[in-house]
């Protein structure tokens, strides 16, 4: 599939639902076109990275997916970390506009020190699966997302347009992914940079190793300075960052 500048990805009519089990599972296992959105206002079985579930109260946030054929984004396994942050930055971008919000690498978006949404990219042999779940409107959560998670309504007390929200969500993802498909990760990485939580902190790695969080590489790699000096590079899957108690 090619495109053109000034094209639109997301022409298909968004497939909305009252309740799925989760909208990566039905781009799966359905016949989905490709970048077709589905949305469903509620999920029983919500996930993000590394299998953890995602909480989707009804009619709070907004939960979707859609797939990216395998012929408009050829990209080296090495890659897919810097499509999670492409991604990750058009949400941030979205949010933006009612709060200001940092990216959490490798795929979370965060207002101040908690989580407002998530991404996740799964790969299939048909192309790749992206789903992306934004708190807009959650009031309240339970008693163990309370000191890590917030949304947009708790941040501003303000409700959001889950249908604005959408599109002006898909305008910056079409923007973005088309850039990315013509001139790859090279004209976001300053973006990205600039908007990275606890860049320059000294953070915990999943192993307990400490270091400084210097930024990211040209393939969207962690760049870290360990404690004993030495550099390191980590890739897209292996660590999740955390600023130090």
């Amino acid at each position: 599939m090619e495109t053109v500048a000034g094209s639109f990805l997301f022409t298909y009519q968004p497939l909305v639902f009252e309740e799925l089990s989760s909208t990566q599972d039905y781009v799966r296992s359905k016949e989905v076109k490709p970048f077709q959105v589905v949305v469903a206002l509620h999920q029983t079985k919500g996930r993000g990275r590394r299998g953890n579930s995602w909480y989707s109260p009804k009619g709070k946030g907004l939960y979707l997916s859609f797939k990216i054929p395998k012929n408009f984004l050829r990209l080296e396994p090495i890659k897919l970390g810097c499509l999670s942050l492409v991604v990750g930055l058009s949400v941030s971008q979205t949010v933006d506009q009612y709060v200001f919000s940092s990216l959490k690498w490798p795929n979370d978006v965060y207002i101040r020190n908690k989580k407002v949404a998530g991404v996740l990219i799964e790969n299939t042999s048909e192309g790749l699966i992206v789903g992306i779940g934004v708190n807009l409107n959650t009031e309240d959560f339970p008693p163990f997302l309370k000191m890590r998670a917030t949304s947009i309504y708790r941040e501003t007390q303000t409700l959001v347009e889950p249908q604005q929200f959408l599109k002006e969500l898909l305008l910056n993802l079409n923007e973005n992914l088309i850039k990315f498909q013509k001139e790859g990760f090279t004209p976001f990485k300053g973006t990205v940079e600039r908007k990275l939580l606890w860049k320059g902190q000294r953070v915990i790695l999943d192993n307990r190793e400490c270091g400084k969080f210097l930024g990211i590489d040209e393939n969207g790699f962690a760049v870290i300075k360990t404690c004993v000096g030495n550099l390191k590079k980590i890739p897209y899957g292996d660590i999740s960052l955390r600023r130090e108690p």
